[in-house]
């Protein structure tokens, strides 16, 4: 008597009979059952072509971060390419044997100026082998152990070349300044030495061979009447802070014959 009180009601409040109620509730079963068959399908489908966009999408990623990476290289290439020529170049019209060596370490205490490079005795590297680049002189051996050598640059206070004005034959002693700078010492009051005189080794040193080129003067200041020698600043046509490679004079009996 109750349910069907319950009915009567809610047939009054709904205005739908019972009848009506449970089509449209089997109606709405059968269809959901139903959509396997086609809507399922499909469903996976999507699914499916969505796995493979991501695929897609992070073999596109990995392509796009290995080109990345080849075109760092590439323009790694490029950039070191021109001082590898001119070294290649040096070392054919050299007369002493060169060998090629990279800077593997830089000297961290500021009044310091080497570097390490990574030839040593086994390549036939020896205390006092005199080391260049590209453009010039950039210091000498000091150290070596088996694989490796401590180089002095140039500009090392502790350095000193012995150089000429290459114009005016004038002599004097390069010695190192820091902070890639040279100056030229023992230069006599009144020589004939101006902003853009070439200095070159003057090989008396035995050290150096004649003619190497060092750099460029820079500054001349005027010496005071107490003074003996004049004050020439020279910049060397080496920037020792960027080098990454050089050559290396090996002794003459060495079977090191690598290019750099």
């Amino acid at each position: 008597m109750g349910i069907l009180v319950a009915l009567t009601v809610g047939r009054g409040l709904l205005g739908i009979s019972f009848e009506t109620f449970f089509l449209d509730a089997a109606g709405s079963l059968q269809r959901f059952f139903s959509l396997p068959a086609g809507a399922v399908v499909g469903v996976w489908r999507d699914y499916a072509e969505l796995h493979h966009v991501r695929e897609e999408n992070a073999h596109l990623q990995r392509e796009i971060a290995r080109l990345k990476t080849e075109l760092i290289q590439y323009r790694e290439y490029r950039s070191i390419y021109p001082d590898l020529l001119r070294l290649l170049d040096l070392k054919k019209q050299a007369d002493r044997p060169l060998l090629g060596a990279n800077i593997v370490g830089k000297d961290l205490v500021p009044w310091v100026d080497s570097v390490t490079i990574d030839r040593g005795r086994r390549d036939g590297v020896g205390s006092g082998s005199v080391v260049r680049a590209g453009e010039g002189v950039a210091g000498q051996v000091v150290e070596t152990s088996l694989f490796f050598s401590k180089v002095m640059l140039l500009t090392d206070p502790a350095s000193g070349i012995a150089a000429l004005v290459q114009r005016t034959r004038v002599p004097g002693i390069l010695k190192g300044a820091g902070k890639e700078s040279c100056v030229l010492n023992y230069v006599e009051k009144g020589s004939d030495v101006v902003l853009g005189d070439e200095i070159v080794t003057s090989g008396t040193d035995g050290v150096f061979p004649k003619g190497l080129p060092i750099g460029t003067v820079s500054a001349v200041r005027p010496p005071s009447e107490s003074d003996l020698f004049m004050e020439i600043t020279v910049t060397p046509h080496v920037r020792v802070e960027l080098l990454e490679y050089v050559l290396v004079e090996v002794a003459l009996d060495s079977k090191y014959e690598h290019a750099p």
